[in-house]
């Protein structure tokens, strides 16, 4: 397959490209994580102002969740929507600081607070740990609205990748098992079923663009090896639900070389299927990741402004 990628992220890739290097399947998982949120930083759009920027503790069932508060510039103390942001990294790597940049740009441009989830990591706690802390943290803002100055009518959850998978999972747990709802589900590149190989993952994962086969293998070994997680399990794969009933509207974005780019695009039409409003954008010439890219690609930080006109219009 030829992959034609936007200049810009192309020039990206030749820089950082070093065929000597170990494949990040063989790098130590602490130094691997040091790497991601590294890379991040120095790819990402630097110097975003926002008018607070908060640590936060959220008791969990398994000990405290951190997280991270963002008041959009000019917000002030002022009541707004909210973004829940769950990050992605494979279930294994990311954290706080690896999408700091993107969550400022989505509080600006969503002009809504963000909540970012920073949930337990595989190996060292495997499925369903993320599950767990991420329904507990969304359950804690939902309960905690009034000392955020958060509106419970206007909040919307989302995140990228694993992330996106999450979030898709929460959305349901919520539309199934609370009085609480979201306003939108913002799923960027999501990993949505897992139960079957799509044409993209098929071509996409020996392309070497971001995600290889070898890198996959490694993340889902991590997530879910010694556990009896089956594939059709709703809190692994979202496409497998019983139910689509309550669901939040959702938009749902893809990129043109992801592996990940078909499952995303099927999943906005299930939900469309069951009656759920469901938008749906693939990006060209950008691949998994871009949203971590805004400093260096500028296709990929015009899309995190779509992202956020989306998140403005639901909740801001």
């Amino acid at each position: 397959m030829e992959i034609k990628l936007d200049p810009e992220l192309q020039a990206v890739v030749d820089a950082t490209t070093n065929p000597e290097a170990p494949h990040a399947a063989d790098v130590p998982i602490e130094m691997l994580r040091m790497g991601y949120v590294m890379i991040s930083a120095e790819q990402g759009l630097k110097d975003v102002p926002c008018d607070e920027i908060r640590d936060l503790e959220i008791a969990g069932a398994e000990g405290d969740i951190g997280a991270r508060l963002y008041v959009p510039a000019g917000m002030g103390d002022a009541t707004s929507g909210a973004l829940v942001f769950i990050h992605g990294g494979g279930f294994m790597i990311g954290n706080l600081d690896s999408h700091d940049s993107v969550c400022r740009q989505l509080a600006n441009h969503g002009h809504c607070r963000v909540v970012a989830i920073d949930y337990r990591l595989a190996p060292e706690h495997k499925f369903p740990a993320a599950v767990d802390d991420s329904i507990a943290a969304a359950n804690w803002i939902f309960e905690n609205v009034a000392s955020l100055n958060i509106d419970p009518n206007r909040v919307a959850v989302g995140g990228d990748s694993a992330g996106g998978n999450l979030s898709a999972v929460v959305s349901h747990h919520f539309a199934a098992n609370t009085d609480f709802n979201f306003k939108l589900q913002l799923l960027i590149y999501p990993a949505t079923d897992a139960r079957t190989d799509t044409e993209s993952m098929t071509v996409l994962k020996e392309a070497g663009v971001t995600l290889d086969a070898r890198i996959l293998e490694y993340f889902n070994e991590g997530y879910l090896g010694g556990t009896d997680a089956d594939p059709a399990d709703p809190r692994r794969s979202p496409a497998a639900s019983a139910s689509f009933a309550n669901l939040a509207p959702a938009h749902v974005v893809t990129a043109e070389y992801d592996p990940l780019r078909d499952e995303g695009k099927a999943y906005a039409e299930l939900l469309e299927a069951h009656g759920i409003p469901a938008t749906y954008r693939c990006y060209e010439g950008l691949m998994h990741n871009f949203i971590q890219q805004t400093g260096v690609v500028t296709s990929a930080r015009k899309a995190v402004e779509d992202m956020g006109a989306v998140l403005k219009e639901a909740v801001g």
